[in-house]
């Protein structure tokens, strides 16, 4: 449930006008500024949760042919090319390149 800014700042007020009228107690009027600190802190959290909300994602990641080349190294290429060489053994039975062909 949201608070609206003005209630906050109304409130800051009262205590703000509270520490003034008992401002020769100390420990009174300590009490009644760390209320006001408290209602600052409450607004400033709200406008920073605002903004880490409303700040869009920009950038997005896209690879690229030649990031992809540099992350799998100059023998990508070969690896699919050498792997797709019919070397398959034929034992009796088998019948097909899956392990889990029987």
């Amino acid at each position: 449930m949201a608070v609206a800014n003005e209630t906050i700042i109304q409130k800051m007020m009262q205590e703000l006008n509270k520490a003034k009228a008992v401002s020769h107690h100390k420990d009174h009027m300590t009490k009644h500024i760390e209320h006001v600190k408290l209602l600052c802190e409450l607004l400033l959290e709200e406008k920073e949760d605002r903004l880490n909300k409303t700040t869009p994602m920009t950038t997005k990641t896209k690879i690229t042919a030649a990031e992809m080349k540099a992350m799998m190294g100059s023998r990508g290429n070969e690896l699919k090319t050498s792997t797709s060489n019919d070397n398959s053994i034929d034992h009796d039975g088998a019948n097909g390149d899956s392990i889990f062909d029987f």
